[in-house]
């Protein structure tokens, strides 16, 4: 199933579903922490470049992880499996 959120939700459903901190994921998407906060909470608009970030630290975290693509949302963990091919 892929998902339904947008916007400060989508950022929060990839952290949460990475089990990650805000500040964690801050880091992993090599943004500052009080920059991650503001977008997660709505005072900072999410930006396609914030989304990219975002899906891109999934997958590095995941090509880390001895989880794999285990905790990837499954739009992300397709285009992972296709590349691997």
């Amino acid at each position: 199933m892929m998902t339904t959120a947008t916007g400060e939700n989508l950022m929060r459903y990839y952290r949460t579903g990475a089990n990650l901190t805000q500040s964690e994921f801050a880091a992993a998407m090599g943004m500052p922490f009080r920059s991650y906060q503001d977008i997660e909470s709505g005072k900072s608009p999410v930006r396609p470049v914030h989304v990219a970030a975002a899906r891109w630290a999934l997958v590095e975290l995941a090509s880390r992880s001895d989880l794999k693509s285990g905790f990837l949302p499954l739009e992300i963990a397709q285009v992972v499996k296709e590349a691997a091919k």
